[in-house]
């Protein structure tokens, strides 16, 4: 841990608690953008996974509510797009093209990293992304087997998307006590405001591997002692993160009691 840095482990553990306390209970804090299904998508099957993969492929450094609704309705209007027969077949201009209609950052790059996974996908898996992981796998296995995907194997898509792949059936996960949290901007921005991490501004912290593997590893055992897996917190870190945090909406956090910011600023404003 660099010098600078400091944590506040009994404030992790608190706020933990207070978060599956938000799961228990449900509601917008815990609806997360790639569990709303375009019309006429079947659940568990494999334009299920082909979507779930390809969207997430493009999920980085982008708007992920916007990416998730245009990402809907261009299932809607052309699902065979979301195929890998389809995307090899598309050029690569065509292809780019779709991808910045879609919000990918960068739709030249993104188009090749879907040319490129669409063809692993053909190879080694028969074009079904559910064969990643058929059969029960760990954690550390099917990290292994993306290896040979781009932009989903890097540390916090990969995390995401076995995740996200595990919640809807598609990967069957051995040891989901394993599975990471995906440290992404908004549990960065969550992790700093609280005051659960002093020291790092929350930029810092998504660009620097040793501290996105820092609030990792509180976060696992600030779960552990709160009784639910770390991997759950995610989405109502995400949501307060990006609706709450990141719009100064303290007053409607169900956490703000336990946040150093709020703490702040209560302390500044005058009664």
């Amino acid at each position: 841990m660099p010098s600078s840095v400091s944590v506040d482990e009994a404030r992790a553990i608190a706020i933990a608690r207070a978060l599956k306390g938000v799961l228990e209970r449900g509601g917008p804090l815990v609806s997360m953008p790639e569990y709303v299904l375009p019309r006429g998508l079947e659940p568990g099957s494999r334009e299920h996974a082909l979507y779930l993969t390809y969207v997430i492929a493009v999920d980085y450094m982008v708007d992920a509510e916007k990416l998730w609704r245009r990402a809907r309705e261009l299932y809607e209007r052309d699902p065979t797009l979301f195929t890998p027969e389809r995307v090899l077949a598309t050029g690569g201009e065509e292809l780019a093209r779709a991808l910045k209609r879609l919000g990918a950052r960068f739709p030249r790059r993104a188009a090749r990293d879907w040319r490129e996974i669409s063809r692993v996908l053909l190879e080694r898996y028969g074009g079904d992304p559910r064969n990643i992981a058929r059969e029960p796998l760990s954690v550390g296995e099917i990290l292994r087997r993306l290896g040979e995907f781009p932009t989903l194997r890097g540390e916090k898509l990969s995390a995401f998307y076995v995740r996200v792949m595990h919640e809807t059936g598609l990967f069957k996960v051995r040891d989901p006590e394993n599975l990471g949290l995906p440290v992404n901007r908004q549990i960065s921005r969550f992790t700093v405001y609280t005051g659960m991490l002093v020291g790092a501004d929350y930029q810092t912290v998504c660009s620097r591997p040793e501290l996105r593997a820092l609030v990792r590893e509180v976060w696992r055992r600030a779960a552990a002692a709160a009784g639910v897996p770390a991997w759950k917190l995610d989405e109502p870190m995400w949501n307060i993160g990006s609706k709450l945090c990141a719009k100064d909406r303290c007053l409607e956090c169900p956490v703000k009691e336990l946040c150093a910011r709020y703490q702040s600023s209560a302390k500044a404003t005058p009664r």
